[in-house]
This record gives C-alpha cells, sequence and structure tokens, in this order.
C-alpha cells in the first residue's frame, strides 16, 4: 500500500468514525456534518472535530482550510442549515485521488 493510500485510508476511516462525509472536488477536500439546526453544541463539536480529519491530508502547495467553523460567520450559516461543512486545498493530489476512489 502506498502512501497516499495509506493516508487516504485514514481521513476515510476518521470521517467514518465521527459521522462525517466528505467529497473530493478536483483538487478540494470537502467535509460534511449534519448537525442539529440552532445547536450550539453541535457546532462547537463539530468545530472540534473536523481538524483532526482535514489535518491528515497533507499539503504538497499552498492552500487554505474554509467553510462554516466558529471562526466567522460561517457558524451562523451551519446554525441555520443544520450543515457543517470544511474545505482544504493545497492538499496531495495523490492523496486526493486514491480518496476520490473511496469514496
Amino acid at each position: 500500500m502506498t502512501k497516499s493510500v495509506e493516508e487516504a485510508t485514514k481521513i476515510a476511516a476518521r470521517c467514518k468514525e465521527l459521522g462525517w462525509t466528505f467529497a473530493v472536488r478536483g483538487s478540494i477536500l470537502t467535509i460534511y456534518k449534519t448537525i442539529r439546526r440552532d445547536n450550539k453544541d453541535d457546532l462547537v463539536r463539530a468545530d472540534m472535530e473536523y481538524y483532526s480529519i482535514l489535518s491528515l491530508l497533507k499539503r504538497s502547495r499552498p492552500g487554505s482550510d474554509w467553510g462554516t467553523d466558529c471562526g466567522g460567520v460561517g457558524a451562523l450559516s451551519a446554525l441555520s442549515s443544520g450543515l457543517f461543512t470544511m474545505n482544504r486545498s493545497g492538499g496531495n493530489k495523490n492523496t486526493l485521488k486514491a480518496l476520490a476512489k473511496i469514496a
């Protein structure tokens, strides 16, 4: 098993363990978790969990993380929609390809 496949497998397993789903959209990894609408405890729990997933995707070029985390107005969107979403760009292309095959 290559390092990229191992990393992809770890990401998929961590998502499953914590109740997240994921998608690979080109060079972007997107993770999603349903939370109860207007439930701040669910929001904070998702905010505490997401980085343990995104950090498993090593960056091989410049990129960023963004979404509905508690660092900005995105949290209001997550509370009203019931969907917590985070993205990572700049991830290793081979890992993303392997992850797309798992999805």
